[in-house]
């Protein structure tokens, strides 16, 4: 009976923790409103692309708060905080008419809603499964790559029906109540018969199989490092210079999917249909997103970190040139391949920053030390998102984008390389 409620009970907070993440990855769906923003109001790429990085900030901001509020009350707290918040930041979006307000509303309250839920929902979800963290990790975050499929559509159809107004309005109702019902059913093992939370627990598996002298594991002193000690570490800030740089190419066309995938469709000839199929093509990152997640997150578990560092990289150098080709032919066809293999690379970093930090410096300081390494996310924001509007404002094309996006990848790869695990 102990294994079998162990069982029930850890389906219910990775089900539970998956839902409230897909809702959660809408955050990153902002391209859909940046053209009906633009055409109403007549702001430029540049400015729209603000309040995105202003939301990437926000985010990391309320990873933070997450990692200090957790350890000195409930997920149920945080839950209902972000609840309280999103539902605000959306209807108050609603109403807004200057850059100035999206950036309030948007950007910071949504931002610190999603970065709240998202920390949390991680941090509790994985106590439920100490001896698979990659794993579980990819499935969790996967949730937050599919948000943008599952609910782009949805999202696209009410704006050409009704407007803007409308669909931040219907997004803010169903952020506050999906919230709201998650923090009643979201808690962390509360005894060892419900999860065994135990750092012993974790096993070689942590970093990918047995260790060798080429790829070492990392030590049982490292496992319950606090934040202060895993600072001091050369492991993080390689990561961390890991991670920026995976997320700056993410990030700068995720926040420009459709109108990047629109420019393409309208050379070909398909204007008629280009928003249409741009709703589509950031849809398909989004599956490619998860799956990344998923796949970085077995990558990391069977074959180690080392290839799960690799992988990331490769895949956003190979979707950069995709692009470029998509942007020298005007194809559809490459625009979708290069969105899809940025997905998954984007994705594959998510993951492996989730692993890296249970994995790296354990689950003792779990919370903080994960927020600190979302901290990436605001670094990547201020470069990724600028690259590509200066791009477009600068030539009316993202082709020098491709380009300096690619060079990034490769500096990633570069640094996944040299990578080791913090040792005693």
């Amino acid at each position: 009976m102990r294994g079998r409620s162990f069982s029930n009970r850890s389906l219910v907070a990775g089900a539970t923790g998956f839902v409230l993440n897909l809702l959660l990855g809408v955050v990153y769906a902002w391209s859909m409103f940046v053209e009906p923003l633009e055409a109403q109001f007549g702001w430029t790429r540049a400015e729209t692309s603000l309040v995105f990085t202003v939301s990437m900030a926000c985010l990391c901001a309320g990873h933070l708060a997450s990692g200090i509020l957790l350890p000195r009350t409930s997920p149920r707290c945080v839950l209902l905080l972000a609840a309280a918040l999103s539902g605000a930041g959306f209807l108050a979006s609603a109403a807004g008419n200057s850059l100035g307000w999206f950036a309030v509303s948007y950007g910071i309250c949504c931002g610190l809603a999603v970065g709240l839920g998202a920390n949390c929902v991680l941090s509790t979800v994985l106590l439920w499964f100490p001896d698979r963290r990659g794993l579980a990790s990819g499935v969790l975050l996967a949730g937050v790559g599919l948000g943008s499929l599952a609910l782009g559509v949805p999202v696209t159809s009410v704006i050409e029906a009704l407007g803007w107004r409308a669909a931040f309005a219907c997004l803010g109702i169903a952020f506050a109540l999906a919230l709201g019902v998650g923090a009643l059913l979201l808690k962390a093992p509360s005894s060892q018969s419900e999860g065994p939370q135990r750092e012993g627990a974790l096993g070689s598996r942590e970093t990918g199989g047995a260790p060798s002298e080429s790829e070492p594991a990392a030590p049982a002193a490292c496992r319950g490092m606090t934040t202060a000690q895993m600072l001091r570490t050369g492991s993080f800030w390689g990561f961390f210079c890991w991670i920026v740089l995976m997320g700056a190419g993410g990030l700068a066309l995720i926040s420009n999917a459709v109108p990047a995938a629109a420019v393409v469709v309208q050379r070909s000839g398909g204007g008629a249909g280009a928003l249409a199929f741009a709703t589509a093509a950031m849809g398909l990152i989004g599956v490619a997103n998860s799956a990344g997640r998923l796949a970085s997150g077995w990558i990391w578990d069977r074959f180690g970190f080392r290839v799960a560092l690799a992988a990331a990289p490769m895949a956003l150098m190979a979707a950069m040139a995709l692009c470029i080709v998509a942007d020298e032919l005007a194809s559809p066809a490459f625009i979708i391949g290069g969105f899809l293999l940025l997905g998954a690379s984007y994705g594959g970093s998510v993951s492996a920053g989730s692993a890296l930090t249970g994995s790296f410096f354990g689950m003792e300081c779990y919370p903080m030390n994960y927020a600190v390494v979302s901290l990436n996310i605001l670094v990547a924001s201020l470069v990724g998102p600028a690259v590509t509007a200066a791009s477009w404002d600068l030539s009316g094309s993202y082709l020098a984008a491709y380009v300096i996006l690619a060079l990034l990848a490769l500096a990633a790869l570069i640094i996944g390389r040299f990578l080791r695990p913090p040792r005693d």
